[in-house]
């Protein structure tokens, strides 16, 4: 074979690789799915709220008495309390009941972040100590037996979430 002819078989063989490889470029076929999927939301669990003795203020008749207490948070979201009340009274000492003592609507702790409970994370309870100022209230003619009494008291809380 002669050297020009050499030449002009490796030009269409090059020729015929590039058609080929371009043509099975287009040969790749766009494809399209569809169909559904489902996502469940979860529910909220009840926010926990224990005792914190730490107060420094004591009730005495007509005045007021900061609360300060515990919360813990079991959702796997933060969350934001909105509104703090007290119901069901009851005193250590007989003869002192829950016509002595009520709960004040005082103003809600408004630091940044006061009332703000962190989420549960890795199985752990977000917490959040609250001091309720001025929120507890005994009357000023309480009874002689409320001296040195302890009450308690149920904690209600309105809270929402505080996902960002």
């Amino acid at each position: 074979m002669s050297k020009t002819t050499k030449r002009s078989v490796a030009v269409v063989t090059a020729a015929i690789v590039g058609i080929g490889g371009a043509g099975a470029a287009f040969a790749a076929w766009l494809l399209q799915g569809e169909g559904s999927a489902s996502a469940a939301s979860g529910e909220a669990a009840t926010l926990v709220v224990t005792p914190n003795t730490t107060s420094t203020t004591t009730l005495v008749p007509g005045g007021k008495a900061d609360v300060k207490f515990e919360v813990s948070n079991p959702n796997t979201f933060p969350v934001a309390i909105t509104d703090i009340t007290f119901s069901n009274f009851t005193s250590s000492n007989a003869g002192c009941d829950d016509t002595d003592v009520e709960f004040v609507d005082a103003a809600l702790p408004a630091a940044a972040g006061a009332l703000n409970v962190a989420a549960k994370t890795a199985g752990v309870n977000g917490t959040k100590t609250i001091e309720y100022v001025g929120s507890l209230r005994m009357v000023a003619d309480a009874a002689d037996e409320c001296q040195g009494a302890t009450f308690s008291f149920d904690v209600d809380l309105t809270a929402q979430s505080n996902a960002a």
